[in-house]
């Protein structure tokens, strides 16, 4: 008798277990989409700290919603935290690399930091994806020459392969 019991307990435990992940799941369903919407509502240059703060619950629930790096991204850009922005652009980028509004986005950060071959890159990128890109921005891009890669920042040839002196 004592085991159909301790059976029947342990068959309610693991039942209420399964019925509270289903439950829970559904919930934080709602949950990241009410804050990624919170932040999209606080999306403005005076209010990104708060946006960021939404933006970063909702990925914390789900670290799988590319939208809400992007947006998070841009919040950054406002901030002028231009690494963290390029971050959460690369992060959506890799959630969907078919959406071209993080290209976009990142081709802004880029021409801030001078990387005109990768902003023009992205921009590009962003075009060929359907995004409406800026003509200004886009002919801004192209206007400058290719900038050739630094020649400093090349590894020096390992000393068993460099020319032997005479």
């Amino acid at each position: 008798m004592g085991t159909i019991k301790i059976g029947k307990l342990i068959y309610a435990a693991i039942s209420l277990v399964i019925y509270l992940s289903v439950v829970n799941c559904y919930g934080a369903e709602g949950k990241y989409k009410d804050f990624y919407e919170k932040g999209k509502k606080e999306s403005a240059a005076k209010n990104a700290d708060g946006a960021i703060s939404n933006y970063s619950k909702a990925i914390e629930i789900n670290p799988k919603f590319g939208e809400a790096y992007n947006n998070r991204g841009v919040a950054y850009l406002w901030k002028k935290e231009f690494y963290l922005a390029i971050a959460d652009f690369n992060q959506a980028i890799k959630l969907d690399p078919k959406d071209g509004k993080p290209y976009n986005n990142r081709a802004i950060v880029y021409a801030y930091l001078g990387e005109i071959n990768k902003a023009r890159e992205d921009l590009h990128k962003a075009k060929s994806l359907g995004i409406a890109v800026n003509p200004e921005f886009l002919k801004y891009l192209d206007s400058y020459p290719p900038i050739p890669e630094p020649i400093f920042h090349k590894p020096a040839p390992h000393p068993s392969k460099a020319p032997k002196q005479k």
